[in-house]
C-alpha cells in the first residue's frame, strides 16, 4: 500500500490535516483498511467523502493453495540463486551437482503442474461433477 501523492485525474493532495486517534480507534482502523485492502489514508479518505470503503469478499481458497505452492517454489529458486551468487562471488564457480538440480527443477514442474490443474479444476463446481 504505497502512498498516492495525486488522484487519478493527476491533481497533486497537498493539503494535510491531522487527526488524532485513541489507541483502540487506530488500531480498528488499521483492521478496517487492510481488510478493504486499501492504506490507512486511503480509508480515511473513502470514509471520509463517503466513497466506497466495503471490504471486498476473501480470495477464494483455490488463490492461498497457489500462494502457498508458488512461495515454496519461489523459496527453493531463491536458495539455488543464492548459492550460485555466492560461489561465483567467492571466486570458486557454481559448483552443483547436476543430478540434484535437475531432481529440483523436475519437483518444481510438477508442482506448477499440479498448481495450474487445481487451478482448472476451480471453475468446476460440486454439482458439475456429479453429472
Amino acid at each position: 500500500m504505497g502512498s498516492k501523492t495525486k488522484r487519478d485525474d493527476g491533481v497533486s493532495r497537498k493539503i494535510t490535516h491531522p487527526v488524532r486517534f485513541a489507541e483502540d480507534e487506530y488500531e480498528q482502523l488499521k483492521q478496517k483498511a487492510y481488510n478493504a485492502r486499501v492504506s490507512v489514508t486511503e480509508f480515511i479518505r473513502r470514509a471520509a467523502l463517503r466513497r466506497q470503503v466495503v471490504e471486498p469478499p476473501p480470495p477464494p481458497q483455490i488463490n492461498w493453495k497457489l500462494y502457498e505452492e508458488l512461495n515454496a517454489i519461489g523459496v527453493n529458486l531463491n536458495q539455488i540463486a543464492k548459492a550460485v551468487n555466492r560461489a561465483v562471488k567467492s571466486g570458486r564457480g557454481a559448483n552443483v551437482d547436476a543430478g540434484r538440480l535437475q531432481n529440483l527443477v523436475d519437483r518444481l514442474n510438477a508442482a506448477i503442474r499440479e498448481t495450474q490443474m487445481q487451478l482448472l479444476e476451480c471453475g468446476v463446481t460440486d454439482d458439475e461433477e456429479e453429472d
